[in-house]
């Protein structure tokens, strides 16, 4: 692809940025800039930045980075977990974040850190490139892929095959927006392919029995959420490369670019539609897909890993951590790859639930595995619902996007309810984020918090107080929905008391066997306000 020395006078700043340089070359720049200095960087490159997931941290006049290492399907060996646990304590602070994609994110970074951590996970197999940008993202996946039982395809193996043919490449490094991929090959299919740009869903085709993918296109949340359409269309493992290879071409080169507020692949399904948005895939195949008019979800929509699954390797057994809200730090990760070594094969996995999984772990030592993770506050309790069902974004604290505090009010509402409701014991998600980008996905969570700043007297004069917006009752799986968006905010220092409320009042008047999200769809906006 050729980039214009000179942009059109039409372009929104983000495109001239691109179309003046390839943002990947901007490699050359962070070396450079290592050399001259924080206060040498050119302004444009800090957006370029973003390729290799690289982001200013709050406040930019400190000179501080966070840093995003891609993780595809969050698949880790105990190696590649030593070396972010030491690049943590020897850059960052000893501090570390798991992501919902399924990344690992650091902060407090210099400029002339971002060379020697990639140099050292380059050694081990991991990149930075594509991280982040206008590019094709981590490409996410279940934690159990190709040990689950009743998986039906190895999509282990796909992801890697995506993942190199798509991901860092110059023809995509200049897309639209960003753009992500889901795939999973479990009959459960846990991994929101809903609210991803392309999600692939193994299934077994309703007619003829042959195993392969439902092909689901243009989900995406942020201020102005869509769910994923089906293009009614089964796809075998062998065209998933070349499947999702023509989905971005056309994202690419038929997506919005004067409005990057308009710009997500979400917002073309929209007006073209599923049908036409599959003809025009299958012009770019140069053949029919498959027709599948049928799918029926999964009914049960939580799964978290959290816990000891059995796999489908007779005698092994995956053991999920519970992180508190996705925050770690380094001897904690560096401790999780010893265990992995010494309890299983060193073969472990980050969740998109901001969780940590260590796979083929022999019965036998399953019980002292999870006496060491407890150890060290990774607990694999199934029944820490509200710790294990608890996700949070980076929040005020170092993005500049964020307007609210959402880490440690998650730490507090997570052991105010354990207090509170010490016989819980059903899933329930509770996802905080600081500002409406849905980095946690609020919108679909049992209950979202979205942080917000107003002035509650309604004036324009005043300090601004920190409040939360509530969304309940959101889910995916089957009867996907999005959550009520209720009216009212919620100042921070009522907001535990007001969960309190809510949920007694579930376990009060609900139904025999009805989960929350049932409950809330039970009840009108109306009665929703008044609580």
């Amino acid at each position: 692809m050729s980039f214009q020395e000179t942009p059109a006078p039409s372009l929104n700043k983000m495109e001239r940025i691109k179309k003046e340089k390839n943002p990947f070359e901007v490699w050359a720049d962070i070396e450079r800039y290592a050399e001259t200095g924080f206060e040498s960087i050119q302004p444009d490159d800090f957006d370029r930045f973003k390729w290799y997931g690289l982001y200013t941290q709050r406040p930019q006049v400190d000179g501080y980075f966070m840093l995003r290492v891609k993780i595809p399907n969050g698949d880790l060996t105990s190696q590649q977990l030593k070396v972010i646990a030491a690049l943590s304590e020897k850059y960052g602070r000893g501090l570390a974040d798991i992501t919902d994609r399924q990344n690992v994110q650091y902060h407090w970074l210099r400029i002339e850190a971002i060379s020697p951590i990639d140099k050292a996970l380059a050694e081990v197999g991991l990149s930075l490139k594509g991280s982040c940008g206008d590019t094709v993202r981590n490409i996410i996946g279940s934690p159990l892929a190709d040990c689950e039982q009743g998986e039906l395809i190895d999509s282990w193996a796909i992801v890697q095959e995506v993942n190199a043919a798509l991901c860092g490449k110059d023809e995509f490094s200049d897309l639209p927006r960003k753009f992500k991929i889901s795939i999973s090959g479990s009959a459960d299919h846990w991994v929101q392919h809903e609210i991803n740009d392309i999600g692939l869903v193994g299934i077994k085709h309703p007619v003829t029995g042959e195993v392969g993918f439902d092909v689901w296109v243009g989900g995406g949340l942020g201020a102005q959420p869509h769910l994923g359409k089906r293009i009614k269309a089964f796809i075998r493992p062998e065209q998933v490369v070349e499947v999702c290879y023509q989905i971005a071409t056309i994202f690419r080169d038929f997506g919005y670019r004067r409005n990057r507020k308009h710009a997500r692949l979400k917002y073309l399904v929209a007006d073209w539609g599923a049908e036409k948005f599959r003809q025009v895939l299958e012009e770019r195949l140069g053949y029919a897909l498959i027709d599948n008019p049928d799918y029926e979800a999964v009914t049960d929509k939580y799964r978290d890993y959290v816990g000891v699954t059995p796999q489908k390797q007779p005698g092994l057994f995956a053991v999920g951590l519970a992180t508190l809200r996705g925050r770690v730090n380094a001897a904690q990760l560096q401790r999780v790859a010893e265990l992995a070594e010494q309890y299983a094969d060193g073969h472990i996995r980050t969740t998109s639930l901001q969780n940590l999984v260590i796979l083929n772990v022999p019965e036998a030592n399953v019980a002292a595995l999870r006496e060491e993770v407890r150890n060290i506050d990774l607990p694999s309790e199934e029944k820490n619902y509200f710790r294990r069902g608890a996700m949070a974004c980076t929040g005020i604290q170092f993005c500049k996007e964020a307007v609210a505090e959402t880490k440690d009010i998650t730490a507090e509402i997570v052991s105010y309810l354990q207090e509170q409701f010490p016989d819980w014991n059903e899933p329930l998600s509770i996802n905080t984020s600081g500002c409406p980008n849905s980095c946690t996905r609020y919108q679909i969570a049992d209950i979202g918090l979205l942080g917000s700043k107003v002035r509650q007297d309604g004036s324009d004069k005043g300090e601004k107080e920190e409040v939360y917006q509530i969304y309940l009752g959101g889910q995916l799986g089957a009867g996907m929905r999005l959550g009520h968006h209720l009216k009212r905010r919620v100042p921070v220092a009522e907001l535990k008391t007001y969960l309190e409320g809510l949920l007694r009042r579930y376990l009060e008047t609900r139904l025999e066997d009805e989960n929350f999200s049932g409950f809330i769809h039970r009840h009108n906006l109306e009665e929703l306000e008044s609580w």
